[in-house]
């Protein structure tokens, strides 16, 4: 092998410039072994550690990480992207209300937070939230959310679920008031 073929094997092994190859080979009497040693040693080699090729370096192999570590790196993560959506949640809630009112006078505006949070920690909060939904319909209570974050698809649906049961109601009361009726018509009767 002649130099110049020296220099560019040198060259394209250590990925350095024509002249860095040549002086490394001058300066270690054209050993290729010798020249490719001399320019690691100066930090002039650039390749990266995973690249293939050759190296007079003892390479330390890349430890792998503990465990812990490594679960706390993905976990964070994702633990940071929950408490973000808790901490957007609580402030639409805060910013948006649940609306009772009857015969279209508002009676009262709960933010919708509280709201939730009367749900889950008052013992059996959601007996008394379904009990008093159903006497609040008997008695023409409406429900209704308001606030910048309430889609008018979600108050249409509530508004018409609440006209449906509504509706379902009054007809319950006529057939009981049609029936209070004939019992007393009946009762008329028997009794002349």
């Amino acid at each position: 092998m002649d130099r110049m073929e020296m220099v560019e094997k040198l060259q394209s092994k250590a990925n350095v410039s024509y002249e860095e190859a040549r002086n490394a080979l001058e300066a270690n009497d054209w050993d290729l072994l010798d020249a490719l040693v001399m320019l690691e040693a100066e930090g002039k080699v650039k390749r990266p550690d995973d690249a293939a090729g050759y190296s007079t370096r003892n390479r330390k192999e890349k430890a792998p990480e503990p465990r812990a570590k490594a679960v706390k790196d993905t976990a964070m993560p994702a633990l940071a992207r929950v408490w973000e959506w808790i901490k957007d949640m609580i402030r639409k809630g805060n910013r948006n209300q649940l609306v009772i009112s009857r015969k279209h006078e508002e009676i009262v505006a709960l933010p919708i937070t509280l709201a939730v949070l009367l749900l889950i920690f008052l013992p059996v909060g959601l007996t008394f939230i379904v009990i008093g939904a159903f006497i609040g319909v008997l008695f023409g209570v409406r429900y209704a959310l308001r606030g910048p974050d309430i889609s008018p698809k979600v108050s249409e649906a509530m508004t018409s679920a609440q006209e449906k049961a509504a509706r379902a109601v009054e007809l319950r009361k006529e057939d009981f008031k049609k029936a209070g009726e004939e019992t007393a018509e009946k009762t008329e009767k028997s009794v002349e």
